[in-house]
């Protein structure tokens, strides 16, 4: 996806094609000159042709040369690389150059045998971004009218191309700007080729195991024994130099000797031995590697070391690794049943995809959450997520159709301004549910301590999750209290609810935790029904309150008194759901609280009676508040739903390639860790390049009004990240990029009417934010003129510290 690059030089990328392998781009340097030589000589006459409009057969050493030269600012080549050290191969290679002017002059070089992968439209994104760095704002091309394989590598980018042709010679022309179309197009490109290339590991067609041997207590043999346990319906090889068979089977002496290439290989040995056998499974072909060995980057430097090495010969294959330190991963879909894991039995299968940051914990949620009634769709176990994240497993489950909630055990984010635009956009297509810990300092140090990556504040998480939708439990309780609504019942069209209980003071505390977490108390109330209601008492109760026209949603417990069959009262409820819904066709969420009972009641068509009818599984919750803040949850998340995708605002009069030029003018002679301040004239200047009015008047005491200050500051994590603060009414946080929703919200939050001119200016603000990515700091404050509705920033005033009062760059 195209986004500004600022620091060229150091540019080195991970990205994955289409078809799932990964490639390495990364800026060419002078000692590429003999490898992109190669690299050239081994295009055929045709693609020659096509990139030098003509019958050119070779090119000069200086040519090469040039290709190769550090100076992004001039010019910069940007190679796909595949291997590593001596054998690192050129598969493809985009260059610009400049001739002092704002725009480039860009071509493509693609080896025949990698054409068609898309390594071209991805090559074209990142050295747009470099450009943009560069300071350039834009990119023309000259392209032969045959040669339709890069007219169609212009068109598919998303880019506002302009053609025009001449003496059959394509000549195009594009802004360097993300316009809507071209987001579009890179998330499903993204999207689509992460879920290929979890593939090999979440749907191998085969497995290895290194480290299975006779040992029953070994890990390996474990993982060995589980896959044979849970029904795998691929091959699984066990890999081990001193054992003939293992567990029955014929075991092999090494990854050379087996019959095939395995999809995925698991590694269950020492961490001294994982490098060379990690070699020696992607030598054979190995897609997929499973590291389950404790003792890298958690143990301190030479740990990471060891990992990134790891990191580095996986990804210079185009391979995909989960670990180390993990304790597997599971997919329950009949046509896999995989159960890779320490995991002793297979879960039930269901439709939830589960990611786990903690090993131990996540194993032990499986089988909780299989004793609640939670089946799950596919488990993986991240440890040190050196290479697949908790990013890549949303994407591959937006694309699974055998997964419907998406549940989250983070300690920490890897990255997380790509986690808000995933799970943004994911959460209007499926839950997103999450348990966040690391919460406080203490729970930040221990965490840190066994997931080698520091936690986030928790402010910042929390706006973070509120913009993208994403449902946080506090407790792991609460996960599965949720989970279970979200798996088994319909969505709620409103924060409506009523209460059938046979017990006063059960229904009161259900009605306070109701009305504490944001729900209304509508339709028939609370129904009281006494001790000694009986099963019919529910039955006809809980009917007419599901049918009642102001009700969303309906929470019935029940307190057994006495020598009573729950189980009576339970079926009775279910009942009254299914027939309500027959009767008004409106799903409406029904949780039960049996005081005592939890977990999940399936009921079919059977359990009524009938030859026909709804199947539906019903939560029940051991006590009613634990119902109504799950009910909570999800009626905000369905409110969510509700709502159309934000957009980001894109204003057709702002000058960003200037600014742009301006601002990289100024930090590129700064030290490194320096940060230039803006005059008042400079800020005001720069703000009128996207719009943004300033004024040096005073303002009117007549017409003075609500003042909002404003504050963007810069996270090593998030990014930049705005607090807004409104004297009376507090602060809130946001996350960058604003949509125009978000925008919304912040004017809701600080009691601010929509048309008061602030949305837009927030709007233009967040355009400079996403094409300045030098900015640092934005200090301002405005004032909303309650008479006429207008806008109007103070003056710039460094010494009051109002309006623009800081407005800092700084080197990446």
């Amino acid at each position: 996806m195209f986004s500004i690059i600022p620091d060229g030089a150091g540019y080195r990328e991970f990205v994955l094609l289409k078809d799932g392998q990964g490639v390495l781009l990364r800026i060419a340097s002078p000692e590429d000159t003999d490898r992109v030589e190669t690299f050239i000589r081994g295009l055929s006459r045709e693609s020659m042709a096509m990139r030098f409009m003509g019958g050119v057969s070779s090119v000069s050493r200086k040519f090469v040369e040039d290709l190769c030269d550090e100076n992004p600012r001039q010019r910069a080549c940007l190679l796909a690389i595949e291997g590593e050290g001596a054998e690192q191969q050129v598969l493809g290679l985009g260059n610009y150059v400049g001739d002092g002017g704002a725009v480039a002059e860009v071509a493509f070089m693609i080896a025949d045998a990698h054409q068609g992968r898309g390594i071209g439209t991805l090559i074209l994104e990142r050295l747009a971004g470099l450009a943009a760095g560069a300071g350039y704002v834009g990119f023309e091309a000259e392209v032969l009218h045959e040669n339709q394989k890069m007219v169609n590598v212009f068109r598919d980018s998303g880019f506002e191309t302009t053609r025009a042709m001449e003496g059959g010679i394509i000549h195009v022309r594009f802004p360097l700007s993300a316009p809507e179309a071209q987001r579009e197009r890179a998330e499903i490109r993204e999207r689509v080729a992460t879920a290929n290339s979890l593939v090999p590991l979440l749907r191998p067609g085969s497995v290895a195991v290194v480290g299975a041997s006779r040992d029953p207590g070994s890990v390996g043999s474990t993982i060995f024994r589980n896959i044979l346990k849970g029904g795998f319906q691929g091959t699984v090889y066990p890999v081990n130099p001193r054992a003939k068979t293992i567990e029955g089977m014929q075991a092999y002496p090494s990854l050379a000797s087996l019959p095939e290439a395995p999809d995925l290989v698991v590694l269950a040995v020492p961490a001294a031995k994982v490098s060379a056998l990690a070699r020696r499974a992607l030598d054979k072909g190995a897609r997929g590697l499973l590291v389950l060995t404790a003792g890298f980057a958690e143990t301190g430097p030479e740990g990471a070391r060891r990992q990134e090495r790891l990191v580095r010969l996986a990804r210079s294959r185009g391979a995909r690794l989960v670990g180390p330190n993990c304790l597997g991963l599971l997919n329950t879909h009949a046509a896999v049943q995989l159960n890779a894991s320490l995991a002793t039995a297979m879960p039930p299968r269901g439709r939830v995809g589960f990611f786990s940051h903690s090993a131990a914990l996540g194993v032990v949620i499986l089988q909780y959450a299989a004793e609640r009634g939670l089946g799950f769709s596919s488990f993986v176990s991240a440890g040190n997520r050196a290479d697949v994240s908790g990013n890549d497993l949303l994407q591959y489950w937006e694309e699974d159709p055998d997964t419907d909630l998406a549940l989250l055990y983070l300690e920490t984010f890897g990255n997380p301004r790509r986690f808000a635009r995933l799970a943004r956009r994911i959460s209007h297509r499926k839950p997103v549910l999450c348990v966040k810990s690391a919460r406080s300092h203490a729970g930040r140090r221990v965490a840190q301590a066994h997931i080698a990556a520091s936690p986030q504040n928790d402010a910042e998480v929390e706006a973070l999750f509120h913009q993208a939708g994403v449902i946080r439990a506090d407790t792991l309780e609460d996960l599965f209290d949720i989970a279970l609504l979200l798996s088994h019942q319909p969505l709620p069209r409103g924060d409506r609810v009523a209460i059938v209980s046979n017990s006063g003071g059960v229904a009161t505390i259900c009605a306070d935790a109701c009305e504490s977490h944001g729900m209304r108390i509508a339709g028939p109330g609370v129904v009281d029904l006494h001790a000694m209601a009986t099963a019919e008492h529910y039955e006809r109760a809980c009917r007419e309150a599901l049918e009642h026209p102001e009700v969303d949603a309906l929470i019935a417990s029940f307190a057994c008194l006495g020598d009573c069959d729950p189980d009576l009262v339970a079926r009775a409820i279910r009942r009254a759901a299914v027939r309500a819904e027959q009767t008004t066709g409106i799903p409406k969420p029904t949780l039960l609280s049996l005081m005592g009972v939890s977990g999940a009641i399936p009921v079919g068509s059977t359990a009524l009676g009938e030859s026909g009818g709804l199947n539906r599984t019903f939560p029940s919750y051991r006590f009613p508040e634990s119902a109504a803040l799950a009910l909570s949850k999800v009626v905000q998340y369905a409110h969510f739903r509700r709502q159309p995708p934000g957009r980001f605002q894109g204003y057709a009069d702002i000058n960003a390639g200037e600014a742009r030029r301006r601002v990289e003018q100024l930090v590129e002679k700064l030290p490194d860790s320096a940060q230039a301040i803006l005059s008042a004239t400079q800020a005001r200047e720069l703000m009128g390049l996207f719009g943004v009015p300033v004024t040096n008047l005073p303002e009117p005491a007549e017409r003075r009004g609500p003042r909002v200050g404003l504050n963007l500051t810069t996270d090593p994590d998030f990014g930049p990240i705005w607090r807004f603060h409104r004297q009376g009414v507090g602060s809130i946080l946001r996350i960058t990029p604003l949509t125009d929703l978000d925008i919304a919200d912040v004017l809701e939050r600080m009691h601010l009417p929509p048309g008061n001119g602030l949305g837009e200016t927030l709007g233009r603000l967040t355009q400079l934010v996403e094409e300045l990515p030098w900015l640092h700091t934005l200090e301002a404050q405005v004032a909303v003129h309650g008479e006429t509705g207008a806008l109007s920033p103070l003056p710039l005033q460094p010494d009051l510290r109002l309006t623009f009062t800081q407005v800092g760059f700084r080197k990446p």
